[in-house]
């Protein structure tokens, strides 16, 4: 059955859209997006930001490797747009310990469990604005572009003939990390997260979380759109791996 048209809600503080995304307590997917921030959003804000204001070049913030001629991306307000959505995860996803944690089990220490009792990776319903999640967007489409015009690999010819290629940082050196990002954040609610997000709301829970058979299998069948979205641009090994966590 179709999943019903739902009109965005409204955010009481600043009146823009939000909507409800389930985020993993996954070290994986966390690392892209926090990759995202310290490699790309806020060195360019560092840079940009320097120059505007008349920072002598010998001792302003470099751009980061291969972003120097990056046109399309708005720095300050794409910095702001994740600062936001990082600000709305809960605490746990806020600690940057969990990045060196055990990426191979995930669950080790969470309180989500399957109807037999296995441990599962935890979820957090997580509310942000649509705008925010439209600049994350645009992020990804600048890098994209910048990735199409500014190759990796570039080819010179010797005075021989011979050609010699050789690689240079550029925009695709980032394509990853940041599609990663935007393709978990960008995963649109549907019945099954919205089961889910019922189940698992601050408030709702007690100190372990035992799902229904049919919580259940709304988990599994969201952990394989979350597994196709946090390994973005890389193997069907690596996919299936991540997905065998869940």
């Amino acid at each position: 059955m179709p999943t019903a048209l739902r009109p965005p809600a409204r955010s009481a503080g600043s009146g823009g859209a939000t909507t409800v995304r389930l985020l993993p307590q996954d070290p994986e997917w966390l690392w892209d997006f926090y990759m995202t921030h310290d490699l790309l959003l806020a060195p360019c804000h560092a840079a940009w930001a320097a120059r505007r204001h008349g920072v002598d070049e010998d001792i302003a913030p470099a751009w980061p490797p291969g972003l120097e001629n990056l046109t399309g991306l708005n720095a300050p307000a794409c910095l702001d747009a994740w600062a936001r959505v990082h600000h709305a995860l809960p605490r746990v996803l806020r600690d940057r310990a969990l990045l060196h944690d055990d990426r191979a089990d995930p669950a080790r220490r969470g309180t989500l469990r399957a109807p037999d009792g296995r441990p599962l990776v935890p979820l957090h319903p997580v509310t942000v604005s649509e705008d925010d999640l439209r600049a994350l967007g645009r992020v990804r489409r600048a890098i994209r572009a910048g990735a199409g015009a500014m190759p990796s690999l570039v080819v010179s010819r010797r005075p021989d003939g011979s050609a010699d290629v050789h690689g240079v940082a550029s925009p695709g050196d980032y394509r990853g990390t940041v599609d990663r990002t935007v393709a978990v954040l960008s995963l649109a609610p549907d019945d099954d997260t919205d089961m889910l997000a019922e189940a698992l709301a601050p408030g709702t829970t007690t100190p372990r979380t035992d799902l229904s058979d049919e919580q259940y299998a709304a988990y599994r069948r969201f952990a394989d759109r979350l597994a196709a979205a946090a390994m973005t641009g890389r193997s069907g090994g690596d996919r299936a791996l991540f997905r065998s966590r869940y």
